[in-house]
């Protein structure tokens, strides 16, 4: 990890954590995998752990958690660790279950922060994987912005090796996470000016 985070920063990519949290079913998390049932110095020591484990990141986002992310108060300790170390972080909530609270709690807690608007290759095939990419520049389109995640499977960097050159021609621009969280927010705060206007 350490050593393709110095490689994303000399390329000048951004660097985020994807913390390994307890799903449902229970699947095998391995080292620094964040569980319910940690008592609350035990999880922010092993936040605090992979937070230091990973040069140059400045962002966080959930693998796996359907379980976790269900949970305020573990979501709420992630976050007050994240808002500790500066403005700078932000949280992206890989929405695992429906019934996350992990963006709410970002919100809540004054942490930067957006959710995946779209998974690339939960069926990892080309056709699948376009399927979804195209869905995830319709959301974009929509509403302005769009966060897509994926896996490094060999179909997902070969969807995207063709489509992301062709962006530009539909319109569409690629931004980094930190750029897509600020789009976000103006748009949400010039939502909330204009419902205040008479």
């Amino acid at each position: 990890a350490a050593r393709l985070a110095q490689e994303a920063y000399n390329h000048k990519k951004e660097v985020i954590i994807h913390l390994p949290m307890q799903s449902e079913p229970r699947r095998t998390l391995g080292p620094g995998g964040l569980t319910l049932d940690m008592e609350e110095a035990q999880f922010v020591r092993a936040v605090q752990q992979g937070l230091d484990s990973v040069p140059y990141a400045i962002g966080v986002s959930n693998h796996m958690g359907s379980l976790l992310t269900r949970h305020p108060g573990h979501m709420r300790w992630l976050m007050q660790e994240l808002k500790r170390r500066g403005s700078g972080w932000f949280f992206i909530d890989s929405r695992t279950t429906a019934a996350t609270v992990a963006r709410q709690v970002a919100v809540e807690s004054g942490v930067l922060s957006a959710q995946r608007d779209v998974f690339l290759d939960t069926t990892p095939t080309r056709a699948a994987i376009r399927t979804q990419f195209d869905r995830l520049l319709t959301v974009a389109r929509e509403r302005g912005t769009a966060l897509g995640i994926g896996h490094p499977y060999p179909e997902t960097l070969n969807v995207l090796e063709e489509a992301l050159p062709r962006l530009e021609t539909q319109g569409v621009r690629l931004v980094p996470v930190f750029r897509t969280i600020e789009l976000q927010q103006q748009r949400r705060e010039r939502t909330w000016q204009t419902s205040l206007s008479p």
